[in-house]
């Protein structure tokens, strides 16, 4: 059995989802299909991280708030996955996402539903139990939108808690909540190209640009900045300097949940004492690996391992690195 990566991360998924996985031969809206297969799972952003980390040989630790009935079958599917987990348990209704996949076209169409609202006493006591896991955790990860009635500033709060706790979250998160994350020193952010080109109001056409915008990114105060590129690979902008690591190049058969496996891969290697180049090299593999199985972080060790060395998704081609 190989070492594990990394131990002990925590996962935070602040609105949380049953994730219901359909397959169509063929997507044709306005028209009855059927499915080919399909698949239930417990889902959100971080309950992926959690997963990746699993394949990854590290271990995760879920949180986030759940209920009703929803929320016992996401609790029961991520149990029975071996996922450890301290659920935050609410009077909510756990909501679910839909995920189709078109075969032919290898593309996913993903319907996310809002959410709960959850009142400011649950937010309050989710934010408790966040603070009181993290004491003995390597690392905190917190992915995710929050769910309706929670301000947008409030996840903005909760890392600011844990980087006065001693902690440097990993966040990864858009829409509202970003702009109010970017104003926490000591934060660090991983966000995908798209996303960046919206908090900044520019467009990102190459990796040169995207290497700009972290370090700018950067230089608000957060501790690292990493902007994932999808077929360009990933940057990665920290004091110590940036670098680019490049993406295998292969046809994805879903890339449902590669940002989330990414954000594992980065962070299980970094808690086990590997370089930036290293890690960011762990990163990009695991994304990959993610898209190359169906996408949901259902990869297994043997095909991270082989996207690493470049082995097994045709001509040969490892991820390399590059200081910029």
């Amino acid at each position: 059995m190989r070492d594990p990566i990394g131990t002990r991360i925590l996962c935070v998924t602040p609105n949380p989802a049953v994730d219901r996985t359909v397959v169509v031969p063929t997507l044709r809206p306005g028209t009855v299909m059927r499915a080919a297969s399909e698949r239930v799972d417990a889902g959100g952003k971080g309950v992926n991280v959690a997963r990746a980390l699993s394949a990854l040989g590290a271990e995760g630790r879920c949180l986030g708030p759940l209920g009703g009935t929803n929320g016992r079958m996401l609790a029961d599917l991520a149990a029975a996955e071996g996922l450890e987990a301290a659920w935050t348990w609410c009077a909510i209704e756990t909501r679910s996402c839909l995920i189709v996949i078109d075969a032919a076209a290898r593309q996913a169409t993903v319907i996310n539903e809002a959410g709960p609202r959850l009142s400011n006493g649950d937010w309050t006591l989710f934010c408790a139990e966040v603070l009181s896991e993290a004491a003995g955790a390597r690392a905190v990860c917190v992915s995710g939108s929050v769910p309706p009635g929670v301000p947008s500033d409030a996840l903005a709060g909760l890392c600011r808690s844990l980087v006065d706790a001693g902690h440097a979250p990993w966040v990864d998160t858009s829409g509202p909540p970003l702009p109010a994350v970017l104003s926490v020193p000591g934060v660090r952010l991983k966000i995908n190209r798209e996303e960046a080109e919206e908090v900044l109001g520019e467009s990102l056409n190459d990796v040169g640009a995207s290497a700009a915008a972290a370090r700018r990114l950067l230089d608000r105060g957060m501790s690292a900045v990493v902007v994932t590129l999808g077929a360009d690979g990933a940057v990665l902008a920290a004091p110590g300097g940036c670098r680019h690591a490049t993406a295998p190049r292969f046809e994805s058969a879903s890339a449902v949940a590669s940002g989330d496996s990414f954000l594992a891969g980065l962070v299980a290697a970094l808690t086990a004492g590997r370089g930036s180049a290293e890690s960011l090299r762990y990163g990009v593999a695991a994304g990959a690996a993610n898209a190359l199985a169906g996408g949901g972080a259902r990869f297994s060790r043997a095909q991270f391992e082989a996207v690493l060395s470049g082995e097994g998704i045709g001509a040969p081609a490892a991820i390399r690195t590059r200081d910029l």
